[in-house]
């Protein structure tokens, strides 16, 4: 099992889960669609796959090679070093600032939590060594910048299991192993259409999208997702789609497209070409906290835990961000910079006065944003009772309020991923203590496994319910019809010296790679900064002087820190972090 004390400072509270006492078991819940990753062992090559979907294709970033070149090579070494405030630890707050303290900028990071990585959250076992990802857990192999970026970290990748044979799906109280399933469906009790009988979920989901690609050859990549975008999906299966009713239930028990139902068509498609059980993904080996702790090691500057931002005041010569670093005691700091990048999440954003104000439509973007909640509990045995049912990973599917349970690899322990639920079926689990969730979780277990698995249960568990983390509010954006706008223009573009970047300033929402992608484009636009801004909206409602004369006036009674001149120095915040500084001309991974 990997080190917990990875760095000075951080210790294994600061990362994140503990272990609930047998007494009063933990309560943990995950965000899975997190998003969220890819897999340098694919036995599925990602040019074939890109190239027999179509819709991929549309959806296809126009950088995304200069993105990956970004990634492999780094940043041009900056001739004008700047003061750079990164707001959030997350992914993208740890990538931006990794890419920007390599090329020479003076870079310190804000996090608000008393641990890093976002919902990139491993929660480990000191008992046992076992760990469960609470946050992202997977990556398919499209995603070949994180792929990119995992490399040149030297971390080690290997398959997630997405897809066992041998698991159950047990709907209307029948229960099918999963290869029945895809051949077939309506064994399951749903009275499918003749054309519907005898194809596998995955298939029907395609028949009802051969509508939608017939729009996407005659309208053009654009305009079909401007239709789509104006549908629930919902509306679309059972419109355009023409699917039965009982083939749309049908989906919506076994592949879990009930979540997006009442969300956007085009949300949908961004979703299914990320997730899907015939796709390939990877992992990280020992576990995904490894991704944002090699970042925190490679890091040139501070790192502040425990430093939720407050305020934001920018002028012409610099900003200043006030942070509260003790809360019972209201002990405010004010830090200045160059410039600010936020990360933070939509409900974190929010939180904090700008002034000037953010202009009308970022704050009508930032009210827009839509955040659904996503829920895992792991149940602790004491063995893999799975195994004696030759279920080897992948998962299995219920219309119980578990919904899904996914199966740990084969010597990897018995943490299983007892219930993942996000949208509108995390409401299954909102508002139970930590014994009422782990024992709903068991009760499901039970019920498709058999009443051995009570007494293989150990009693013990963790629970994470992302709609409850005060930092995030939520598992990821996916947004309705209606509120479907163009946000992510928004995001690009800077306020005055105040950059933004984080999985809901990109697409598609809800995996680690977007977050990675968000920064990246940041990172570039901080990097080639060079005085007045054309795309930079600026905060007087006129053209940015990013290097023009002006003044900034500080909280008052409160210290204003200089980063430029503090060299090591920095407000007392608790779980602060001071790394030893690396020098690269050029980030070579």
């Amino acid at each position: 099992m990997p080190n917990d004390d990875f760095c000075p400072g951080l210790t294994r509270k600061a990362m994140g889960a503990e272990r609930a006492p047998q007494s009063q078991p933990c309560t943990l819940r995950l965000l899975v669609l997190v998003p969220i990753l890819l897999s340098l062992a694919a036995s599925r090559d990602w040019k074939a796959e890109r190239s027999q979907d179509p819709f991929e294709k549309c959806m296809q970033d126009p950088d995304y090679e200069q993105l990956l070149e970004v990634v492999t090579w780094g940043l041009n070494r900056t001739l004008k070093p700047q003061r750079v405030i990164v707001v959030g630890a997350g992914v993208a707050g740890l990538v931006a600032a990794k890419m920007l303290s390599d090329a020479g900028h003076k870079v310190t990071i804000l996090e608000a939590d008393n641990r890093i990585g976002g919902r990139i959250f491993t929660y480990r076992d000191q008992n046992t060594g076992w760990i469960g990802e609470l946050g992202a857990m997977r990556m398919p192999s499209s995603h070949r910048i994180l792929h990119k970026l995992c490399q040149g970290l030297g971390l080690n990748l290997t398959k997630f299991t997405q897809y066992d044979k041998n698991t159950w799906t047990e709907v209307h109280e029948v229960k099918l192993r999963n290869y029945v399933v895809e051949k077939v469906p309506e064994k399951l009790g749903y009275a499918l259409r003749p054309q519907e009988k005898g194809q596998s979920p995955e298939d029907i989901y395609q028949m009802a999208l051969n509508q939608a690609l017939k729009d996407l050859k005659a309208l053009g990549c654009r305009k079909a997702m401007k239709k789509f975008e104006r549908h629930t999906l919902l509306e679309y299966l059972l419109g355009e789609g023409n699917l039965s009713r009982p083939a749309v239930q049908l989906l919506g028990d076994v592949m879990s497209e009930d979540g997006f139902f009442y969300l956007s068509f085009a949300e949908a498609l961004r979703a299914h070409s990320c997730l899907s059980d015939r796709l390939q993904y990877s992992r990280i080996v020992g576990g995904w906290d490894l991704l944002p702790r090699a970042l925190l090691s490679s890091l040139s500057g501070l790192v502040l835990l425990n430093a939720p931002v407050v305020a934001m005041t920018q002028g012409p010569h610099d900003v200043h961000v006030q942070i509260d670093t003790s809360p019972p005691a209201r002990n405010l700091k004010v830090l200045k910079a160059d410039v600010v990048l936020l990360t933070a999440s939509g409900p974190a954003v929010k939180r904090i006065t700008f002034s000037p104000p953010l202009p009308r439509h970022m704050q009508e973007a930032l009210r827009r944003l839509h955040y659904v909640p996503a829920t895992k509990v792991f149940l602790s045995f004491r063995r893999p009772f799975w195994r004696e049912e030759h279920i080897e990973g992948g998962h299995s599917n219920t219309d119980r309020p578990s919904r899904m349970i996914f199966y740990p690899p084969p010597r990897e322990g018995a943490l299983l991923l007892a219930s993942y639920t996000w949208s509108d079926a995390a409401a299954a689990f909102a508002g139970l203590s930590r014994e009422e969730a782990l024992r709903l979780a068991l009760d499901d277990v039970a019920a498709l496994h058999g009443p051995l698995v009570r007494q293989l249960w150990d009693g013990t568990g963790v629970v994470k319910r992302w709609a409850e983390d005060p930092h995030s509010q939520g598992g990821f954006v996916v947004q309705p019809p209606a509120l479907w706008q163009t946000e992510k223009d928004y995001w690009r573009v800077p306020y005055g010296r105040i950059y933004f970047a984080g999985e809901h300033t990109a697409y598609p929402h809800g995996w680690v790679e977007t977050a990675v992608k968000s920064a990246l484009r940041a990172a570039i636009k901080i990097n080639s900064r060079k005085g007045p801004a054309s795309d930079t909206a600026s905060p007087t409602g006129h053209a940015s002087d990013t290097e023009g004369q002006g003044h900034v006036h500080g909280v008052a009674g409160s210290p204003s820190h200089d980063l430029a001149k503090e060299e090591g120095s920095h407000p007392a915040a608790q779980g602060q972090l001071s790394l030893q500084h690396m020098t690269h001309t050029r980030t070579l991974y």
